[in-house]
């Protein structure tokens, strides 16, 4: 990695240096019942609370990551203490926070919207996939400041200076505060997503402009991009849904610096996985050599790979219990599943479906789209829980007797289904060893802990550095837990909360 580098990725856990988030805006405080599903919620959400617990979120990742921006913030909590948002949290004010190292899309977005022909491009581009009239669109392109216009472009809701109202002109995006689905930094390429469903197809087209005209401006090259095929409309409308090419990003791990781990999933499609395969390996700029992807059910509960398992350090792995083969064989072994040679695949348990394939092609190896590059990985790999296992042991040198896989809700029912609900294994690893999550997933706190982890609020470790009893780079093996009364309702953790664009070498 040059050491010049803004973007570059290698890892799940390279000390992490900067990354995109977004405050949760005011679209997400006016979701309703009747749009659940189609917005993807499972209930409505206390914004005001909800962004109490994100801003704890934001202190933490700036004293990590840009420790000058603290005194700043601090004072104007203390000024603004009757406000339920202080301005330094609000992207689109003038006396945001702004750092270079911890960055809100929205901010991002302005950036891009100074630009008047992109802002007309973009506008227009919006407009028409929303329906809007041309009365709409030309009221949208009359706003002047583009904080204000990207507000509305994620939102969905404009001020009305009439009557001095807030008036939706579009959908709001609320699952934009789940940065890490928008896109995914691979070495120093970027793969944008194509988002699996209509409430998040917005927000693919405006990172689709935030990065060819702010972050990959100079090099679009390194941009890869995945669509259907151009005869796609041609299929029927049954075919279409079998052929549908969808990536989100929680879906793709960057696992090792050669080594990409793909989920194929309610919604990333067979479609979009063999796309990917194809173009990184015609492609070998990515630095990819291997491909790992991982078919886990189709289910809201576990809509992408990071909602079961995520990676904590070389040796050490979170993941949800039900998903391994281990465990599987554990429970078969008290009492043996006759059924499972009895019934037809199709009719299987969801929870029993899992497949993991790999694929390898060498650098310097000519790329050829006829060629077969799946390996047979049988004798060492026969589910998930021993996938995770080889790449400690394959990628990272670990000991086999020394990997540790760490169980949702301790593996004990019914709290590991409960907390892997709750993001128990969506952790976003600051640093190797140091990772964020979620309070209420009290069975897996004390699991950590049994593993030898700290387990800390975040707000008794800000107070720590505040108190100058303790710094960031002194914080090691430690499960930090956010406030998530509220943040949990909207069905990410931390690492989904996170979209990493720079982090150390590992």
């Amino acid at each position: 990695m040059n050491s010049n580098a803004t973007i570059h990725v290698n890892s799940e856990l390279g000390t992490l240096k900067r990354l995109l988030v977004h405050s949760p805006d005011g679209g997400i405080g006016k979701v309703v019942p009747g749009k659940f599903k189609e917005w993807l919620y499972d209930d409505t959400v206390h914004i005001s609370q909800m962004r109490r617990e994100y801003n704890e979120y934001v202190k933490l990742l700036l004293y990590f990551l840009d420790p000058e921006k603290i005194p700043y913030i601090t004072e104007f909590e203390k000024k603004q203490a009757h406000k339920k948002q202080p301005d330094c949290y609000k992207p689109h004010h003038p006396d945001y926070f702004n750092s270079d190292k911890v960055i809100d899309t929205q901010y991002l977005l302005a950036q891009v919207l100074k630009n008047e022909t992109i802002k007309q491009r973009i506008v227009s581009a919006v407009c028409a996939w929303e329906g809007c009239s041309f009365a709409t669109e030309r009221m949208l392109d009359a706003i002047q400041d583009p904080y204000e216009l990207a507000k509305v472009l994620i939102s969905g809701v404009l001020h009305i200076a009439d009557n001095n109202a807030n008036d939706f002109v579009f959908a709001p995006l609320p699952n934009f505060i789940f940065t890490r689905d928008i896109s995914i930094v691979i070495n120093d390429h970027i793969l944008l997503s194509n988002a699996a469903t209509p409430a998040r197809e917005r927000e693919s087209m405006l990172m689709k402009y935030i990065t060819y005209y702010h972050l990959y401006k100079n090099n679009p090259e390194k941009v890869i991009e995945i669509s259907e095929s151009s005869d796609f409309f041609l299929l029927e409308q049954s075919e279409q849904q079998v052929f549908k090419t969808s990536v989100e990003g929680g879906d793709v791990m960057m696992i090792a610096p050669n080594h990409l781990l793909i989920g194929c999933s309610e919604r990333t499609t067979p479609s979009a996985v063999d796309e990917i395969i194809h173009k990184i390996f015609a492609n070998n700029q990515t630095g990819i050599e291997k491909i790992s992807v991982v078919k886990i059910p189709k289910q809201r509960a576990m809509m992408h790979i990071d909602t079961v398992f995520t990676q904590v350090r070389k040796n050490t792995w979170v993941l949800f219990g039900r998903f391994s083969e281990k465990v599987m064989q554990q429970k078969n072994a008290t009492q043996y599943a006759y059924y499972l040679h009895l019934m037809e695949k199709e009719d299987m348990p969801d929870l029993e479906n899992i497949e993991v394939l790999r694929f390898y092609k060498p650098l310097q190896q000519a790329y050829h789209p006829g060629t077969n590059y799946q390996l047979d990985i049988r004798d060492k790999i026969q589910g998930l829980e021993s996938l995770l296992h080889n790449i400690s042991i394959e990628d990272y040198g670990v000991a086999p007797e020394d990997v540790t896989i760490i169980y949702s809700g301790n593996n004990v029912f019914p709290y590991d289904e409960r907390e892997q609900w709750t993001d128990s294994c969506n952790l976003l690893a600051l640093k190797e060893g140091v990772v964020v999550g979620y309070d209420r997933n009290d069975e897996t706190m004390k699991a950590f802990q049994a593993a030898g982890f700290n387990v800390i609020k975040v707000t008794d470790l800000l107070q720590k550095f505040q108190n100058k009893e303790l710094t960031p780079a002194q914080v090691q093996n430690t499960l930090i837990v956010l406030p998530s009364a509220e943040l949990s309702r909207a069905r990410g953790g931390a690492h989904c909360m996170s979209m990493p664009l720079l982090r150390e070498n590992i």
